[in-house]
């Protein structure tokens, strides 16, 4: 495959969470961003918690680790748009609930555990179509010329849920798609429970890859943007591992000594 970031106008990145985008091709949205493109990081499960609604003991967990209160979102929101702003990109928000928040037909949760919220969704989660539909509104709305969507490495059910309705779409609607590996999850230390490799997403993935690329980039910026996920960092990189160390260490994997990249691969449905 071959991405030339100056060949394209726009390019959505679709982000599961508040700063997936961000983790995963952060280095890449700076440079696309400085080139001149309209470069738009597209969150799905950004919806406020329901008023009123009980959570599962997971979510009780994560409210009180991010310290943000009952209803964390709003400001989720906001560490979102600061971090993206920093990369010279803009937002969208989608109005999905979280996996810690949904329930099937009879108010059972789905994901009540970090080992339920880590595996392959359940069939009675139907999020899968109101995905499909506000991913379709998104590339109807902005007619990216490159799409960027999660492999799904960490098997967390909201990247698989949202890979899986991209495919979805691409059988029906022509578009030109890179799957981006997630991080932290693509160093293969995480989740610490039961670490996940890009080797076995790619087996696992109902894209199939056709090359891959790995696109120079950036470290600093990249950095600087993930810190304004202040409420995150404690979850997305436990016991007190540094963030600027692991990005280091998986990005230098891209060149040689001093150089950094981010890998994606040609999707094909």
């Amino acid at each position: 495959m071959q991405i030339d970031l100056n060949s394209y106008k726009t390019i959505l990145v679709v982000s599961p969470h508040l700063d997936d985008g961000v983790l995963s091709v952060g280095g890449l949205i700076e440079k696309a961003a400085a080139n001149g493109a309209d470069v738009i990081v597209a969150t799905a499960f950004t919806a406020d918690t329901p008023p009123g609604m009980a959570i599962s003991p997971l979510a009780i967990e994560l409210h009180a680790l991010w310290n943000l209160g009952s209803n964390p979102f709003e400001h989720r929101r906001n560490e979102d748009i600061a971090a993206v702003g920093a990369l010279g990109a803009r937002t969208l928000h989608g109005p999905l609930l979280d996996a810690l928040y949904r329930t099937d037909r009879d108010g059972n949760f789905l994901y009540p555990t970090r080992q339920s919220i880590f595996s392959q969704p359940p069939e009675h989660d139907d999020v899968g179509e109101a995905l499909s539909h506000l991913l379709d509104q998104w590339i109807a709305d902005l007619s990216p010329d490159l799409v960027l969507t999660p492999l799904g490495v960490g098997r967390h059910a909201d990247h698989i849920q949202t890979t899986n309705a991209l495919r979805r779409l691409a059988e029906v609607r022509p578009m030109s798609v890179a799957l981006y590996e997630d991080m932290p999850y693509a160093t293969g230390v995480f989740p610490v429970t039961a670490p996940d490799t890009v080797d076995a997403a790619l087996k696992r993935t109902a894209w199939q890859a056709a090359g891959s690329q790995i696109v120079p980039v950036d470290l600093p910026g990249k950095l600087n943007a993930i810190a304004a996920y202040a409420s995150q960092i404690a979850d997305i990189f436990p016991n007190g591992i540094e963030v600027s160390s692991v990005l280091d260490n998986y990005m230098r994997l891209g060149g040689p000594t001093g150089a950094y990249g981010e890998r994606l691969w040609k999707a094909v449905p």
